[in-house]
């Protein structure tokens, strides 16, 4: 996560943001990078992924989605758009099952 990112805590009613709080924007970065420092436990799950459905395959479906969670069984991924949520469910969603060890994927298009 970034350093400068402002998350109220659970159950926070009262939070009030800083004085000097701006909005900035960032470019769109692939998600094995973003993973790579904000979620390292996801980043090697990717790596495996990756080995599975070869580097073409990743790159277009997997480097272009928004965000992954995944905890127990179940998985939540970000997607770009609706035909890009199509292409993952249709082309490997047995190889992320398998790669992140999961049962039950949702995908959800940003926006």
């Amino acid at each position: 996560m970034r350093k400068d990112l402002v998350v109220p805590e659970e159950g926070e009613e009262n939070f009030a943001l800083a004085r000097d709080a701006r909005v900035v924007t960032v470019p769109f970065s692939p998600l094995e990078v973003r993973m790579k420092t904000e979620k390292p436990y996801v980043f090697e799950k990717l790596q495996i992924l990756k080995e599975m459905i070869g580097e073409e395959k990743f790159k277009r479906l997997v480097s272009k989605i928004h965000n992954i969670n995944y905890a127990d069984t179940r998985m939540l991924i970000v997607a770009e758009s609706e035909l890009h949520r199509t292409n993952i469910t249709r082309e490997i969603m047995p190889e992320l099952a398998k790669a992140f060890g999961v049962t039950n994927i949702r995908i959800v298009t940003q926006g």
